[in-house]
């Protein structure tokens, strides 16, 4: 789960509200609102609160808007960094691979989805792509562009956020792979 410390913006309350009344915000993310598919011509959010937390999410029945995919230059660069990070992995410190900030938002910002798998999954329902190497390298070849990058935001997610296991060797090549294939698809 990514997560950020912010501090809540007291104002004055303005037009009819007592000496003492206070507005409060919170400063959002724009690449956590983008990826929401927060726009300013689709800004509705619902929040809720628990006792304990306070949830935002997007309103019933929006549409996911979707940040088009970035040059090829840019997403091989990318891929390219990224399958070298996951190389090295043993000389990398773990935080490169767990922050957002590095591969989540630039997955984000290159026009990829994080669909839990599911685009990759539609095209091979009884496949293990996502912990079976040698399936993925079988049927790797034939995703675009968009689902490779979608599966790998994927994958990263599920370490990133709800594995509850570390990384093993298999699983570090199974992102060589993906990151590799997403090179030669950006040429």
């Amino acid at each position: 789960m990514e997560e950020r410390k912010v501090k809540v913006i007291y104002g004055k309350a303005g037009g009819n509200a007592s000496r003492n009344s206070y507005t409060c915000k919170v400063s959002v993310p724009k690449t956590w609102l983008d990826r929401m598919g927060v726009t300013l011509e689709n800004r509705e959010i619902t929040l809720s609160f628990d006792e304990k937390r306070i949830i935002l999410e997007r309103a019933d029945g929006q549409p996911m808007q979707k940040v088009p995919l970035a040059s090829k230059k840019d997403i091989g660069r990318f891929a390219l960094v990224w399958r070298e990070m996951y190389k090295n992995h043993a000389v990398i410190p773990g935080n490169f691979f767990e922050e957002s900030i590095f591969v989540g938002e630039g997955l984000s910002n290159l026009g990829f989805i994080m669909d839990c798998g599911e685009s990759v999954k539609g095209l091979f329902p009884d496949l293990d792509i996502f912990r079976d190497n040698e399936t993925w390298k079988r049927v790797i070849d034939q995703l675009d562009i968009q689902t490779l990058g979608n599966a790998i935001f994927s994958q990263w997610r599920y370490w990133n956020h709800w594995a509850m296991s570390t990384m093993e060797e298999k699983d570090f090549e199974w992102f060589v792979i993906a990151f590799s294939r997403l090179a030669e698809l950006s040429v």
